[in-house]
């Protein structure tokens, strides 16, 4: 699948899934992602969300996204002991690395690269799309959200199919809103428990 290669080729996944979770609730729903020492929700503003038909993705307002959590250099990556250049240089390296991938590995192109830094709720954003080759079948555009989590990097992701073309901002306007719920923990949430409470 090209539009699910965030985390294919990384090297030392975690032990923990690194696809974030959807919780759903009677009241409300969350994405949530549990590591052994450090764990964050996403809540989206619409309770339409469900577990996509695509292994890994989550379906928001008919919209699949996927919340991924990658690896990074341990101890080196915290934004808590690093300046916003530091912060800048690390998720630039991340979205390289991952074009670099996408390019060589998976031997696709892209075009029309645009980068833009958000702060939102006082954490860095790093946004970045691209549009896909023009013989892609369905896909027409990869839109990221990527922002350092402790001394790993998590990133939302969405593909803009080629039948919705037009609305590729409204994409990303989802993905902005659910960066902006992004909540973090210095622990391990106990998932099942969130669930029953939500």
């Amino acid at each position: 699948m090209v539009w699910s290669c965030a985390v294919a080729g990384q090297q030392n996944v975690p032990a923990q899934d690194e696809h974030a979770q959807l919780l759903t609730g009677r009241k409300r729903c969350l994405i949530a992602w549990s590591g052994t020492d450090h764990s964050f929700t996403l809540e989206p503003a619409v309770h339409s969300a469900k577990i996509s038909d695509v292994p890994g993705f989550i379906t928001i307002d008919k919209q699949i996204i996927q919340a991924t959590v990658v690896p990074g250099a341990s101890g080196r990556m915290s934004p808590r002991n690093m300046t916003q250049a530091g912060e800048r240089e690390v998720l630039t390296k991340y979205m390289e690395y991952e074009l670099e991938y996408y390019r060589k590995k998976l031997k696709q192109r892209y075009s029309h690269l645009q980068t833009e830094w958000v702060t939102l709720r006082g954490r860095q954003f790093l946004v970045w799309y691209f549009d896909t080759p023009e013989n892609e079948k369905l896909i027409s555009r990869q839109v990221y959200v990527s922002t350092l989590f402790f001394d790993h990097v998590m990133d939302l992701n969405a593909p803009v199919f080629k039948s919705n073309d037009s609305d590729w901002g409204k994409v990303r306007g989802l993905l902005m809103r659910l960066a902006a719920t992004m909540k973090t923990y210095d622990k391990r949430l106990d998932l099942r428990a969130l669930r029953r409470n939500l």
